[in-house]
């Protein structure tokens, strides 16, 4: 089959890649961290499978035998009614071969009277698609259900199996959705389609969320004290930071790259509760490391007698550190793997751009890389939380041209791979 002519009708057909993108917007996914909205989008995607004729199947990550027994579960988490889908195009030889993986879970969607619109409106106007979800990470599953189609339409039948999976419970240090995915159905070569546009992520940092709680050690009234007490935690915690900044600017797949200098961020910061617990301080924050969990619980304990030790004159006793997600392990395959240049390949064949091989911040390859395959890595058309509209933030979109190079790069994927 021709690239040429897939990228023509990719252009032709552009609108109905649009306005499926839309339409998932529409169903709200919202993942709270302890529960979630998944199961109407995933039964939606479900039945979308069907009617292309696939064969799908629509899943708790619990129905997986011993799931919960797996070291990386993390309980508390409702998966009951989270679903994942699962769907297999069939090869001309039966034989699970490429996975395609894209969550279906978004964040809150938070105050609305931040956003200029309804963020579950799917507009798209100037330009962009616009809602919660949009470039993070509903985009990746609208291309996938569009190129099948379009693929379908041209007569094209996959090489071997092609798996499409639309995993639940991503956000807020989930992962459990990715690694039910990898777990049910084993494939040597998995892209992870949740990323930043122009990049392939290769290399997954571990890490995660912790907080760290302190107490007046006498009942108060006012805040005031541990509020004080606020930038004695910090300045430990930032030479925790430190300690993470100047680990990855030694690894060669983060050197130069900006996670470096964001290896610490801070989520959460406060003392009391609207007006109760006066005597409690909470920090809140999320860090990057290539160490081991042991590395990193051994280093926690020390600065956590540090804080103990700093506290004390000032009438605070440290609760501690606890892991608010689950530790995202160091994982990465090797830049010039075969599978990752037969994506850069494909980009310059679709687009003529060579996108950025580097290294990623918390990510699902955390789970896909460790118990799905080595040859697995991430690449999306995503826009960085960071920027205005972008991942997590009001008024999300994504750009229409942005998604189309995407969606013609995957299409010159999916026929190196399986053509």
């Amino acid at each position: 089959m021709e690239l040429k002519q897939i990228l023509v009708q990719i252009e032709q057909r552009q609108d109905e890649l649009f306005s499926l993108l839309s339409s998932l917007i529409q169903i709200n996914s919202e993942n709270f961290r302890d529960y979630g909205n998944e199961q109407a989008i995933a039964e939606h995607i479900h039945a979308l499978c069907l009617e292309l004729g696939l064969e799908s199947e629509c899943y708790s990550p619990l129905d997986l035998e011993n799931f919960t027994d797996h070291p990386d579960y993390r309980p508390g988490r409702h998966l009951e009614n989270r679903l994942n889908v699962t769907a297999r195009w069939k090869g001309l030889e039966d034989k699970d071969d490429l996975m395609l993986m894209a969550h279906n879970d978004t964040v809150a969607i938070g105050d609305q009277e931040n956003w200029d619109f309804d963020p579950l409106s799917g507009e798209i106007r100037d330009g962009k698609i616009w809602g919660r979800g949009a470039c993070d990470d509903k985009y990746a599953l609208a291309t996938c259900l569009f190129l099948i189609k379009l693929l379908q339409d041209n007569g094209f039948t996959p090489r071997k199996n092609l798996i499409f999976s639309a995993y639940c419970d991503e956000e807020r240090g989930g992962s459990h959705g990715a690694l039910a995915a990898v777990l049910k159905t084993p494939c040597p070569h998995i892209v992870s389609m949740d990323g930043r546009q122009d990049q392939i992520w290769h290399c997954g940092s571990g890490g995660g969320e912790i907080i760290y709680t302190y107490h007046a050690a006498e009942t108060v009234d006012s805040a005031k004290g541990p509020a004080l007490a606020l930038p004695v935690v910090m300045a430990h915690l930032d030479g925790f930071a430190k300690n993470r900044e100047e680990e990855l600017e030694k690894n060669p797949f983060y050197t130069g790259t900006i996670i470096p200098k964001t290896a610490l961020r801070y989520m959460d910061v406060h003392i009391g509760n609207h007006g109760a617990d006066l005597g409690i301080g909470k920090i809140c924050c999320v860090f990057y490391t290539d160490k081991t969990k042991e590395e990193i619980e051994k280093e926690l304990s020390v600065l956590d007698q540090e804080i103990r030790v700093a506290l004390l004159p000032l009438g605070m006793i440290g609760d501690g550190f606890t892991s608010n997600t689950r530790f995202f392990h160091y994982v990465h395959c090797q830049p010039d793997s075969p599978d990752v240049l037969a994506m850069v390949e494909a980009s310059k064949a679709a687009t003529g751009k060579l996108p950025l091989v580097c290294g990623s911040c918390l990510s699902d390859l955390s789970v896909i890389s460790k118990y799905g395959s080595s040859n697995a890595y991430g690449y999306g058309c995503g826009r960085d939380f960071s920027l205005p509209g972008g991942a997590h933030q009001p008024n999300e979109y994504i750009e229409c041209d942005a998604l189309l190079e995407y969606t013609k790069t995957m299409a010159a994927f999916i026929l190196k791979m399986l053509g």
